[in-house]
């Protein structure tokens, strides 16, 4: 025999070798053959473990629980399960045991066992079930809506707070994908974050865009979103929503008096500015009123009826324009219209004389005792070449020309 021994030999030390536990046993559940691991796990040799009942050897407990695999073992089915251990040592070993038959002639003459440790699946797949568990329990409390979306933009998860903000229940957004229920004026822009998202480029968003919800209104959102690999072909999208309506519209509120007369609601003069400023290149016209002898309005009926009459004013002004022009008040009585459908000085001159006509005449208000007669001073001023940066002024002095009739 050379030094490496019998085939036998080098068998059992393979067989030894293993960590798992190896074992045979007879159809009376006697030991006939055990591994080194039976140390291990049961404090036995192998040699001590030869002979041994079942019962003995996995205790009282272990077997009653292995009993129904054992008997369908004895029975010719091959056995699989899961089973925890305390072996001699205190420690808890998550095994996976299986146990095939031996048959011959058609009678079971015993079963191999081969029971390996796996407790770092277990402990694995324990850790990824608290947290797909503490992930639920999260979005389904959380006060703002979250949701699991898939790469071609489907809902795949959603919360509860997502669909109160929607109107939609849960099962009906699964069947939709986010552009769905996108505001059209929003779809490119969401498409484009998505499309980053994908390629790499961005790994978190955060936006805010409008939902049109089941009832047809519009929300505005801010989302926050980041893409999760290794979770499908591309990966998921995990979004937070959150219902940012309220905080849009005071913020279009406070944009819109910034740039409004509070007595007359016109425009006012930075909105002024800002849109002679901002006017492309081309034709444009100003009038610029005045009233003549407001302030004998005010000193005779009080600044009361002096505002009322203001407002009235304001009206006419805006009643009489084009949609596409715009009409502010600059300060006390100074009104001033920007208008840019003129395309000649003497379109404009038309647009003045209107103006004018429109706001001369009898004003009945109600914090006034009797009727009150108005007139009015216009000037205009046009451009037709784009540099607008002087018609404020000459607008103002053709007005004052036209109070003291020189026009």
């Amino acid at each position: 025999m050379d030094e490496t021994g019998s085939d036998a030999d080098i068998l059992r030390r393979v067989i030894d070798s293993v960590p798992a536990l190896i074992g045979y046993w007879s159809a009376d559940l006697r030991n006939l053959a055990a591994n080194e691991a039976y140390v291990d796990y049961f404090g036995l040799t192998p040699e001590k473990a030869r002979g041994m009942h079942i019962r003995d050897v996995l205790g009282p407990e272990v077997h009653e629980l292995n009993r129904p695999y054992i008997e369908a073992a004895l029975a010719g089915t091959p056995q699989q399960f899961d089973r925890t251990l305390i072996d001699v040592h205190g420690m808890v070993r998550h095994t996976q045991a299986t146990y095939v038959p031996e048959i011959v002639d058609g009678r079971v003459r015993g079963f191999f066992v081969h029971v390996a440790e796996v407790s770092r699946r277990v402990e694995a797949e324990r850790a990824r079930d608290e947290a797909i568990s503490l992930f639920e329990t999260s979005m389904h409390h959380a006060a703002i809506g979250q949701a699991v979306v898939g790469t071609d933009g489907r809902w795949l998860q959603v919360n509860q707070a997502l669909c109160e903000l929607t109107g939609y229940t849960a099962e009906e957004l699964q069947e939709l994908s986010f552009r769905d229920i996108t505001h059209p004026d929003d779809v490119e822009a969401a498409d484009r974050h998505l499309a980053q998202l994908l390629d790499g480029s961005r790994t978190h968003i955060q936006s805010e865009k409008r939902y049109l919800r089941k009832d047809g209104s519009v929300v505005w959102v801010q989302r926050n979103a980041v893409i999760v690999r290794g979770t499908g072909a591309d990966g998921i999208i995990i979004a937070q929503i959150q219902d940012i309506t309220r905080r849009k519209v005071a913020e279009s509120e406070l944009a819109r008096l910034a740039v409004t007369d509070a007595l007359t609601g016109l425009g006012n003069r930075h909105l002024l500015m800002a849109q002679i400023g901002r006017h492309d290149a081309g034709p444009l016209g100003l009038l610029f009123l005045d009233l003549d002898g407001f302030k004998r309005v005010n000193d005779t009926h009080g600044h009361g009826v002096g505002d009322e009459l203001l407002v009235a004013v304001a009206r006419r002004i805006a009643d009489g324009i084009d949609p596409a022009d715009l009409a502010c008040r600059i300060g006390g009585d100074e009104f001033v219209v920007l208008i840019r459908s003129a395309t000649s000085s003497s379109e404009i001159e038309k647009y003045r004389s209107e103006l004018k006509a429109a706001v001369t005449g009898t004003y009945r208000l109600t914090s006034a005792p009797i009727a009150i007669e108005v007139a009015a001073s216009v000037g205009s001023s046009w451009s037709a070449d784009g540099d607008h940066s002087a018609l404020l002024r000459a607008a103002d002095k053709h007005m004052y020309a036209d109070k003291s009739g020189a026009s």
